[in-house]
């Protein structure tokens, strides 16, 4: 049952990614003037970890939009009225695991210089939500199973969110970056 879901997701996915049009373009830190975050807020650490991540960005003057998913039936008490966090929930996923929601909805037409996937598992509303962003540079971790993203990093080494966070920012401080590459004039 399973795997019919997924199938029809991928389909529908798959039918909506032919009209999609974006203006792709390699930005990092010092470029981008907008941000967009995608992350799994079930666990209150990985919330903690992605709001630090969150005021980094910002006070390099960034602006920043974080949406994480909460798979229970309400956000935690702690999540509510955060400036530029949304989240969605459980419930929010239709029956193939579409996200139907508003601020889903509004997060996916957002265009960002970088869209960033701190997701750790493959989960189909996450490929939803990235596949059909106009997100000029979308960056995430390497996986076999979504070819959404342009730039991908490895963390088999240490799946964690914090260590994600660490490796996300390093490549995007040195990404793109001409000054920093040895015997360019």
């Amino acid at each position: 049952m399973t795997y019919i879901r997924l199938h029809v997701g991928r389909y529908v996915l798959h039918k909506k990614l032919k009209t999609l049009r974006r203006f792709k373009k390699v930005h990092n830190l010092k470029s981008a003037k907008y941000i967009g975050i995608l992350f799994d807020a079930t666990n209150e650490k990985h919330f903690d970890q992605i709001q630090d991540f969150y005021k980094f960005l910002r006070l390099m003057g960034i602006e920043v939009k974080v949406l994480g998913f909460v798979n229970d039936k309400d956000v935690p008490d702690k999540y509510l009225f955060k400036k530029d966090f949304f989240f969605f929930l459980r419930k929010s996923l239709n029956w193939y695991k579409k996200p139907v929601n508003e601020e889903v909805e509004r997060f996916i037409h957002e265009k960002f210089d970088i869209l960033i996937d701190l997701n750790l598992e493959n989960h189909f509303a996450f490929d939803y939500i990235v596949g059909l962003s106009p997100a000029q540079f979308k960056v995430g971790r390497v996986t076999t199973e979504s070819s959404y993203y342009d730039f991908m990093i490895n963390i088999q080494k240490k799946k964690e969110v914090y260590y994600f966070i660490e490796q996300t920012k390093h490549y995007l401080e040195v990404i793109n970056r001409p000054e920093l590459s040895p015997g360019i004039i």
